[in-house]
């Protein structure tokens, strides 16, 4: 039907069985619309992930939009480590969660001195992820130097126009002349052929350096959401 609302299940492109519930997965769907997460399929039986740019990475039917001591944030509603996901879907996140916690619950510390060390663990493991990507993206930024260190011969325009302002001038003032200087008016006329030839060249080299960068930058971007740069 024309006009018909989409589901959630088609923006995010998986399995409806794998979507948190509402009002949850609409503040999914908001959070990868504005760039700042992006969806990982992993094998048939397990469920997607909700990769955050910040390093954050949640099960997608685990996502839950809750209060947080920082306000309202997207967090796992699974409490139990689980390699390579985390509760929080940034390190402010597990620092707010920290600080909070030993400002008004001092004493859950002292009776289990490692109730942080999974936060702990999640930390740095969302830094390790942000600092993979990083390095991705240094290394986006050397191939588009390396690419363009030797940029397209960009030719020079004047010189079609003086041979086309020659042949002009010659044909005003001297029509009566062109059969005993057709090899001259030939040759200008082959000048304004091979600039109008070195501009095609330029073009398409310019293309080819310009399909070479896309390539480069779809590579990094992945499947993230770049073609608006939006912030919650």
């Amino acid at each position: 039907m024309a006009g018909a609302q989409r589901k959630p299940e088609d923006i995010l492109d998986v399995n409806r069985r794998w979507l948190p519930p509402s009002p949850h997965v609409e503040k999914v769907i908001e959070t990868v619309e504005k760039g700042l997460a992006v969806i990982e399929k992993r094998g048939h039986h397990e469920p997607p992930l909700l990769v955050f740019e910040d390093g954050g990475v949640i099960e997608l039917p685990k996502v839950r939009y809750q209060e947080t001591h920082r306000g309202m944030q997207l967090v796992s509603s699974d409490e139990a480590a689980q390699s390579g996901v985390t509760k929080h879907r940034d390190v402010c996140g597990c620092v707010d969660e920290l600080k909070g916690t030993l400002r008004d619950n001092p004493g859950a510390v002292k009776a289990d001195p490692h109730m942080f060390d999974e936060l702990l663990d999640d930390a740095l493991y969302m830094s390790s992820r942000m600092y993979k990507r990083e390095e991705a993206y240094k290394e986006f930024v050397t191939d588009v130097i390396a690419a363009c260190s030797e940029p397209p011969k960009v030719p020079d325009p004047a010189k079609a126009q003086e041979a086309a302002e020659e042949i002009r001038s010659f044909l005003h003032d001297r029509p009566a002349d062109v059969t005993a200087n057709l090899e001259r008016l030939n040759s200008l006329a082959e000048d304004v052929r091979h600039a109008a030839s070195s501009q095609e060249k330029c073009l398409a080299d310019y293309k080819k350096l310009a399909i070479r960068i896309n390539e480069l930058y779809k590579a990094v971007k992945g499947a993230r959401n770049w073609e608006e740069e939006k912030q919650e």
